[in-house]
Parts: C-alpha cells; structure tokens; sequence
C-alpha cells in the first residue's frame, strides 16, 4: 500500500512538473493524415498532406516538424493511411522507414510523377491495399536488402499500382 501510494504521489508530482512523457491534447485540434507525399524540390524535401498544406526542410525529420509549427492545431502522423515517396526523393524512403511519426502498417509506395492530387490518390488508394508496409521497408533495409516498393502512377484519368 506504501508503495503505491508512494508511485501515486511520484506521478502526481512529475505531472505537475510537465516531466511526465505523456502529453494532453485538445481532441479537437487535431488534424489528422491520410496520405502523406514526399518530394524533394532542389536539396530540399517537401512534405504535402493535403488542402494545400506543405512543410519544407533541409531533411524528412525538419520539414515534419516545420509542418508541425506552422500549422494550426496538431498534426497527427500516425493516422496515416499511406506515405507516397516520388522518385526525385528516392534518397527518403530510408528516412520514411525510419521516422517513428508513421504507422508501421502504412502502406508505402513510390512514384514518377512529382505532382500527385493528395486526396485523388488517397481515396484511390483506400481501395487498393497496399503489398508493401513502413514495417516491410525497414525489415528490409535492416537485412540489407533494397525493397521492392510498388510504383503509383497517373493513368487514364486515375492510378494504378504497379509492383
């Protein structure tokens, strides 16, 4: 009984403190991602989640968290559903494999068409399961292997999945 009223107190006191690792958040500030694209733009990459909402940086991990300070409410990663890297930001996909603000069940894909309608592609994709997870890319890597990641492109009006 000592003990637990000793853990009570000790959490009570980090809470009060800010120290705890747990966060509150206003439920109805969150913006939570379906899909997720990652180009690159020069030596920058450029993260688009949709309604004209973009965030650039030097790296994945600074255009995120630029995403995350200039705008307003809280940008909620890991509801994302799929992270669609182009091929002009190939060199991402490590970092996309790695970054713990996804999902390690999305579905990832690569692309040649640097200009994809976030939302278009998202509900195409909401049909179309993915072969290919976050989760299977980091195995992959981890195992030294280069994944075979299925290729989304524009056609006829819509898009298919190739791999």
């Amino acid at each position: 009984m000592k003990k637990l009223l000793f853990v009570l107190l000790a959490a009570a006191v980090l809470g009060g403190m800010g120290l705890l690792p747990f966060r509150s958040v206003d439920a109805a500030k969150l913006l939570p991602v379906k899909t997720v694209i990652v180009t690159k733009s020069g030596d920058e990459y450029v993260v688009d989640i949709g309604a004209g909402v973009q965030a650039v940086g030097r790296t994945l991990r600074e255009a995120l968290d630029c995403l995350r300070e200039e705008v307003t409410g809280e940008v909620f990663l890991p509801t994302a559903e799929q992270v669609i890297v182009t091929d002009a930001a190939e060199d991402a996909v490590e970092a996309v494999a790695e970054e713990t603000s996804f999902r390690p069940a999305a579905g990832i894909y690569r692309t040649p068409d640097r200009h994809l309608d976030v939302e278009a592609v998202g509900a195409y994709l909401d049909s179309h399961t993915s072969n290919m997870t976050i989760l299977d890319v980091r195995a992959a890597l981890a195992l030294g292997q280069t994944p075979a990641i299925p290729v989304i492109r524009a056609a006829d009006g819509g898009f298919r999945v190739d791999g």
